[in-house]
């Protein structure tokens, strides 16, 4: 039976390893940082109804967090620059 509430299984894996990965190397991070991808959805007016957070958890314990306003899947590597960017400013 297929649960109609699933989400896009292997492609949203795919997806945020991908993400996960582009983080890695644009903030030439260490092997033991800690990197999450999260699509999180908000009702509230003037909010997203889709929103990709990635945070970078440092072995020294420093938590960065950068948001790009897309769903999971549409996030692509010059979103990932932008956000650092925008981030770092």
């Amino acid at each position: 039976m297929n649960n109609p509430l699933a989400r896009k299984g292997s492609a949203i894996i795919s997806q945020a390893r991908l993400l996960k990965q582009w983080s890695r190397d644009l903030l030439h991070l260490h092997a033991e940082d800690v990197v999450t991808i999260s699509e999180l959805s908000c009702a509230l007016p003037d909010c997203p109804p889709r929103e990709t957070v990635i945070v970078v958890l440092s072995a020294s314990g420093d938590i960065r967090q950068i948001s790009i306003h897309k769903a999971l899947l549409e996030v692509d590597h010059d979103d990932i620059v932008c956000a650092i960017a925008a981030n770092s400013a």
